[in-house]
């Protein structure tokens, strides 16, 4: 991928090149020009189709593809500049990609400015992928092809000294957990303070426990696994389509969140936003999937009664992640509302493996 010193502007002749670098596009077809049309999903970023037109027929060059860009509110480019997430989706693909297995979309440019926060990426556009409801229960053959997938990622970057080496990767370590601790207990004051948030008041005390916890306790990054993680695995971020062997395929997007962390965020916090029965009767079965992937994909010396261990540990950060984001965006009472149901559930989660038990008071 080109790297530039300042951000390009979008034409059908720089497309050309771009396409042409990737080795999508032949020598002797250029792009004739584009369409754009918004893409829904994602509220931190700008995200649109570019519809592309040739002037000649080919079969290689993509008939579309996803262009990314900073949010148009000057608030929500605030709160992404503060996080660090545009250049962490950019240096994702840049730097690991690559090196994965599982699917992601491929990257044809990535363009980042650290000093003014201005960043592009121009990404492979998955048109057959269908999003499945996360509020909704989503097909038991889907939901194992996010356990092997997420295996592949762990997998590829477990335990590895080239993560600690990323400055710009976000390290989920003491002063960190520190941070999401102050963010976790202003939040759940005024989420859970809310007229349109409905807690059990017996899930409500739960919340209260986490906020009076010392996060270093329940994460303990000195004997969880650490690993790449996406951080914000639920069902939005998956692509399912069928190829035309009638195999099940998925690709996994909107790297922001990624992180070095313990392994299994990524696994209870999916596990987490399924509807509470079809929870209960799947996860265990869905975490020993995991588990054998992991170990096929070569990792030693994780025994499957560490790994459940591992995931009732890390069933708090479903709570944790979705409190704290409930605070960077200003929810309507709809949307307030929705949120406490997801809330409830990473609650319910949390409650079911007796998770307090983490926990270490001040």
């Amino acid at each position: 991928m080109p790297k530039v010193a300042a951000p390009p502007r979008l034409s059908a002749p720089w497309l050309t090149g771009i396409l042409r670098t990737a080795g999508v596009l032949a020598d002797d077809a250029r792009v004739a020009g584009f369409k754009t049309s918004s893409v829904e999903g994602g509220n931190l970023s700008r995200t649109e189709r570019l519809i592309l037109e040739y002037d000649v027929q080919t079969d290689t060059a993509p008939a579309s593809v996803i262009l990314k860009t900073p949010a148009a509110k000057p608030s929500t480019r605030q709160v992404a500049a503060a996080m660090n997430l545009y250049a962490r989706e950019v240096f994702f693909y840049r730097d690991l990609a690559p090196g994965l297995t599982m699917r992601v979309p491929r990257c044809y440019f990535t363009y980042h400015d650290g000093d003014t926060g201005a960043f592009m990426l121009l990404i492979e556009d998955i048109a057959d992928g269908a999003v499945h409801d996360q509020d909704e229960a989503c097909p038991v053959e889907d939901a194992g092809l996010a356990m092997t997938h997420a295996a592949a990622l762990h997998a590829a970057y477990w335990n590895s000294p080239r993560l600690h080496e990323l400055e710009w990767l976000n390290h989920l370590g003491p002063r960190d957990l520190d941070v999401w601790q102050a963010m976790y207990c202003d939040a759940w004051a005024a989420f859970s303070g809310r007229d349109e948030v409905i807690l059990d008041p017996g899930l409500r005390a739960i919340g209260d426990e986490l906020g009076s916890s010392r996060l270093r306790s329940w994460i303990d990054i000195s004997v969880l696994p650490l690993t790449l993680t996406h951080a914000d695995y639920h069902l939005t971020n998956m692509l399912f389509s069928t190829d035309c062997q009638g195999a099940r395929r998925m690709a996994t997007v909107d790297w922001q969140m990624t992180m070095q962390a313990p392994a299994l965020i990524d696994i209870a916090y999916f596990i987490g936003r399924m509807p509470k029965d079809d929870r209960r009767a799947q996860e265990q079965d869905l975490v020993r999937m995991y588990h054998q992937a992991l170990c096929d994909g070569g990792v030693q010396a994780y025994e499957w009664d560490q790994c459940w261990l591992d995931y009732q540990r890390c069933t708090w950060f479903g709570v944790l992640s979705a409190v704290v984001a409930s605070a960077t965006t200003a929810l309507t009472a709809e949307e307030a509302h929705r949120y406490s149901a997801k809330v409830n559930r990473y609650l319910e989660q949390a409650r079911d493996h007796d998770a307090t038990r983490f926990l270490d008071g001040w």
